[in-house]
């Protein structure tokens, strides 16, 4: 089993396998973070952290928010561990009792959607409830703000959220890396943390560390029964800063301590390898380093086949997304000119239309996508980019339907709130949240990829121009489109078989790009 594909395999495990330099995560993310708080997250205030949050929701949010159903959620969730305390409202009065007894009333602010007005309505209650109960005062503050959080999020929509600050923490580390070694771990059903894979070039690749390693030690601490987050906390820390690392290697029995220094590690989402003449790259997610990392693995597949490159496999199956200027450069690696995809929202900076102008060096290759029920928002911008603008077939299945941008808002607590502020649409006009992009071939209706022929790929030509036209679709047609190649988890060879007989077929290939294009002068 070669390198690459005993990664994905690792990866696949997502309960179970951790980056030591991040904990894998993914959203499709701008990222406009105000600026870090001094203060410790404990000692931070949940009405602070919610008062800000509803100036956000306020602002930013893709629909103006009704702060009247909303607020009596975020007191629930607040409130929670405290079953004695109960919030009522007539609609102009909210009423905090415990055990029945009156504690705090406030009136309710006149605009349902003013953030800040609801905010320090809610810190007077929040206060006023503290002081009443002894249950919230010895709850820990951190956990009573992740209650309220937690609860406000759920009353906007599926992809809005909250991350408390060691989440936050580790989110962060994902989009734009951190001091770290450059490994990958994962808890075996024996308990060991074993080292799965080493990053190229990374402290522990040039300190000798390998995949296999089982890890002991953290600077002298005993590992073995450590929670695996916690290995993974040990393992990061500042840039340049040195870290101790006793492994057992099983392939003689040593046991090994090294002395590693700290790098600025950014987790890989882009690995390459050679299948006879294409080249196929895996893209796991989009970070801060992705768009790079694919520019210098398709040189390398330019430098390893030659001329004789037949054409590129992107297998975007499984990758769940990331940031957003990250999918917009992967876009304009393949197209040269025009629209790529748009964004519209109600805050006036979430509406903007991206579009490439970079006169793509990748435009000669044919290009193959791949796409499952798992791959969402960065990646379907690519997959429908890429579609739309006619530079590269879609096989696999219907994607996730992850059609909206977030914002990522740092907290004063360091929490962050992943806040939806818009609908991504695609070249065509259409917007597939909730729909997912269709690809070209469906592959599960292919009966063998041997005998790939016209009708397979004539199959879904009706279906793709519904697709591109769809507009405002009910949940009952997004249904029923879905069930016509409907969304799958899987990750089999079937699809790469399908896109290596597609690209060394230039007339079979080329029939299947023009059915799921648009006019390419309109995208200009």
């Amino acid at each position: 089993m070669s390198l690459t594909r005993f990664f994905r395999l690792a990866l696949s495990h997502a309960t179970a396998a951790l980056f030591a330099a991040s904990l894998v995560a993914s959203c499709g993310t701008t990222n406009a973070s105000t600026p870090p708080s001094d203060a410790a997250s404990s000692e931070v205030s949940p009405e602070r952290v919610v008062a800000q949050a509803y100036r956000l929701i306020a602002e930013r949010h893709l629909s103006a928010p009704d702060f009247r159903k909303i607020s009596l959620e975020t007191y629930h969730g607040f409130a929670s561990a405290d079953p004695a305390l109960s919030l009522r409202t007539d609609g102009q009065i909210y009423t905090v009792t415990r055990d029945g007894k009156e504690i705090v009333s406030r009136r309710a602010p006149a605009d349902p959607a003013d953030g800040k007005a609801w905010g320090a309505m809610l810190a007077d209650l929040f206060s006023a409830s503290v002081d009443a109960s002894p249950v919230l005062k010895n709850t820990d503050r951190n956990a009573l703000t992740k209650g309220a959080m937690v609860a406000t999020t759920k009353q906007l929509d599926k992809n809005t959220r909250y991350a408390d600050p060691e989440e936050a923490r580790d989110n962060r580390f994902q989009r734009d890396g951190g001091g770290g070694i450059g490994i990958t771990v994962q808890r075996t059903d024996d308990k060991k943390v074993m080292i799965i894979a080493v990053q190229d070039g990374s402290p522990a690749g040039t300190g000798g560390v390998r995949a296999g390693d089982q890890i002991l030690e953290i600077d002298g601490e005993n590992m073995v029964d450590s929670p695996l987050i916690d290995v993974v906390h040990k393992l990061r820390g500042p840039v340049g800063a040195p870290v101790s690392l006793t492994v057992l290697r099983p392939s003689d029995g040593q046991k090994l301590t090294m002395l590693l220094q700290r790098g600025r590690i950014i987790p890989t989402t882009v690995t390459y390898e050679r299948d006879g003449n294409i080249a196929l790259i895996h893209l796991t997610g989009f970070n801060t380093a992705t768009t790079d990392a694919l520019a210098q693995a398709i040189d390398k597949a330019h430098a390893d086949i030659g001329p004789e490159l037949a054409g590129i496999i992107i297998d975007m199956r499984g990758n769940r997304g990331g940031l957003l200027d990250q999918a917009e450069g992967v876009a304009e690696l393949f197209v040269g000119d025009g629209v790529i995809f748009s964004t519209k929202g109600r805050h006036p900076d979430s509406q903007h239309t991206y579009r490439s102008e970079s006169h793509a060096w990748a435009n000669e290759l044919p290009v193959a996508v791949l796409m499952n029920g798992n791959s969402a928002s960065a990646a379907e911008i690519v997959a429908a980019a890429l579609q739309d603008r006619g530079r590269a077939v879609v096989i696999g299945t219907t994607s996730y339907g992850k059609g909206t941008v977030q914002t990522v808002v740092r907290l004063v607590n360091q929490g962050e709130l992943i806040l939806t502020w818009s609908r991504l649409v695609a070249p065509s006009g259409y917007t597939w949240n909730e729909l997912g992009v269709m690809p070209n071939v469906c592959s599960a209706k292919v009966t063998s990829p041997d005998t790939l022929g016209p009708s397979a790929v004539d199959a879904n030509r009706a279906l793709l121009r519904q697709w591109h036209a769809e507009r405002d679709p009910s949940a009952q047609e997004v249904a029923h489109m879905r069930k016509v190649c409907p969304p799958a988890e899987e990750t089999s060879g079937r699809d790469v078989e399908i896109a290596n007989r597609l690209l060394r077929n230039p007339k079979l290939y080329a029939e299947a790009v023009r059915l799921g294009a648009i006019d390419q002068a309109s995208a200009r």
